[in-house]
């Protein structure tokens, strides 16, 4: 049997994209370890300025995670132990999470049924009389209303932190992730459109106030070397990761653009099926589609089980909302308050979407998908 046709088709591709690299990588590691700089330094500098300047920001600030990124953004802009923090239930828990353990309250409000992403009406309506911050997530590589979220922030008096962990180059409405926030995170987990090898994360600010204070939150409160003005923690992005993510970033957008033509490829054999629905691109969003997801109205567990049988493995971006968790029994909530976010959870499926995937990976994809849907 043909081995393309067997082989193993996942949501990324890393060995393909690392042949894609050739020698850059390895040299750029070379090079990290030649310097002896390898926490912060030039090659973490060089990513913060970059990064910064792709999300019209003043400054970037590297970190050691995506969910430090949180953390750290959260303190950064000025949100204290008891304050409460609104943000939606359909997305990782790291989201809702970071704020719970910086001392702060997460309050939740639904999301949009077409979109997954956290519905700006239902924020408004969650808001009480403690909230101080909003933290919209961007979903699957697709923006919220920035210019909505930032209109309520500013009527409410909130501070306004966005999620952009799968977000790396897309906009909305001639928005940029960050461009609008007071401060904005991201992800560079593997797996992400822009991945490091191994953890690490970033958060770019609009202010100097928040920049500054953000490097000094990643390294124990400290303006200058043995001199620390709060107590902070230790996060700073080490150069080794900062170099793989150089290498990669000029890539980033052809890399985008060629999960656009798949996402294109995979509406075109969906659109109008029984049993799937894709999640929809709003008008005005350049999508990122770090995952391409739709809707499996029956049996969707089913199906996952079916695409694995044939090679081809879903992802469930995610399971069980952030309400539901274990973690988050003491927050208040329960089965039933967020009917959107617990329908999408038990309907989601992720389709191998990687910047890799051949025309003929995806008409496999596409073929098992409406095979196991009933729409052979």
């Amino acid at each position: 049997m043909n081995s393309t046709a067997t082989r193993t088709l996942a949501p990324v591709d890393l060995v393909s994209e690392r042949e894609f690299l050739g020698s850059a990588l390895r040299d750029a590691l070379i090079r990290v370890l030649d310097s002896g700089h390898y926490i912060l330094g030039p090659e973490v500098e060089a990513l913060e300025r970059a990064f910064a300047e792709r999300c019209r920001c003043r400054h970037g600030v590297g970190v050691a995670s995506g969910t430090d990124a949180l953390s750290v953004a959260l303190l950064g802009i000025g949100v204290r132990p008891g304050d409460r923090v609104l943000t939606t239930p359909f997305t990782f828990f790291a989201s809702a999470g970071a704020i719970a353990w910086i001392g702060a309250t997460p309050v939740l409000a639904d999301v949009e049924p077409t979109t997954g992403l956290l519905d700006v009406e239902a924020a408004r309506a969650a808001i009480d009389n403690g909230t101080t911050c909003l933290l919209p997530v961007h979903l699957y590589g697709q923006m919220v209303d920035m210019r909505a979220f930032r209109a309520l922030a500013d009527e409410r008096g909130l501070k306004l932190l966005e999620d952009g962990a799968q977000a790396h180059g897309a906009s909305r409405d001639g928005v940029v992730p960050g461009e609008l926030g007071d401060a904005c995170t991201f992800s560079f987990y593997p797996t992400k459109n822009l991945g490091a090898a191994g953890e690490g994360g970033l958060v770019v600010a609009r202010t100097d106030e928040v920049g500054e204070r953000m490097r000094q939150v990643r390294d124990h409160g400290s303006p200058e070397k043995y001199k620390h003005a709060f107590v902070g923690t230790n996060s700073r992005l080490q150069a080794m990761q900062a170099a793989v993510l150089n290498v990669k970033l000029p890539h980033l957008d052809a890399w985008n653009a060629r999960r656009r033509e798949l996402a294109a490829g995979y509406d075109a054999a969906f659109t109008g099926l029984a049993n799937v629905t894709p999640l929809g691109a709003v008008d005005g969003s350049t999508h990122a589609y770090h995952q391409y997801t739709v809707r499996i109205a029956e049996d969707r567990d089913g199906v996952v089980d079916g695409l694995r049988e044939r090679g081809i493995i879903a992802g469930v971006h995610y399971p069980l909302p952030v309400h539901l968790q274990e973690a988050a029994r003491d927050w208040g909530y329960g089965p039933g308050d967020f009917p959107v976010s617990e329908a999408l959870s038990n309907e989601v499926l992720s389709l191998p979407v990687h910047p890799f995937l051949t025309a003929d990976d995806q008409a496999r994809v596409i073929d098992a998908v409406r095979e196991l849907t009933g729409n052979a």
